[in-house]
């Protein structure tokens, strides 16, 4: 009101069936959802330039996705998993499984085998040839990398995980 006054300008009053009809308009009973999600589906939200870079990031990301990315044919054959010893100390562990990149860092893991001697547990597990990020899994709980390992990368959530590098063998 004060705004108004201060510019001069006269009141303006409505008649009250406007009010009525703008209330009855509000209360009323909203599109069915079918319409509503076709709305949403076909109003346009983006810039043709923010639309042309959002199609772009969406096909890098598919292409760049190292699950998704097609692999090249050997001329030498398929490559053969190779077996890997994991060897960690872990002294009063109940149990001790290995994690990776190979097995979708499932939190099960693999477990491995107590030594019975001060902690030691070890096991020998196939990994398919590549770069691999691992970690091993202290009582179900306790995520630790490989300290045997020089080769670690941050996990990107505060973490460390251990870096293998398995090299392609071929079958004869």
């Amino acid at each position: 009101e004060r705004i108004v006054e201060a510019l001069g300008r006269e009141r303006v009053t409505l008649p009250p069936w406007v009010r009525a009809r703008v209330m009855a308009r509000v209360r009323a009973a909203p599109d069915p959802l079918w319409r509503r999600a076709w709305i949403w589906a076909t109003a346009p939200r983006l810039s043709p330039l923010a639309g042309a870079l959002a199609a772009v990031a969406v096909i890098a990301t598919v292409w760049l996705w190292p699950s998704t990315r097609p692999s090249a044919p050997s001329a030498s054959g398929p490559a053969i998993a190779v077996p890997i010893r994991f060897v960690f100390l872990a002294p009063g562990a109940q149990q001790v499984a290995i994690t990776g990149d190979w097995v979708h860092w499932d939190p099960k893991g693999i477990p491995l085998q107590s030594a019975r001697e001060g902690g030691l547990w070890a096991a020998e597990i196939a990994v398919p040839p590549g770069l691999h990020h691992y970690i091993f899994i202290v009582d179900g709980k306790d995520w630790r990398p490989d300290p045997n390992v020089a080769s670690q990368v941050d996990d990107g959530f505060g973490q460390r995980n251990s870096v293998l590098l398995v090299p392609a063998q071929k079958v004869s």
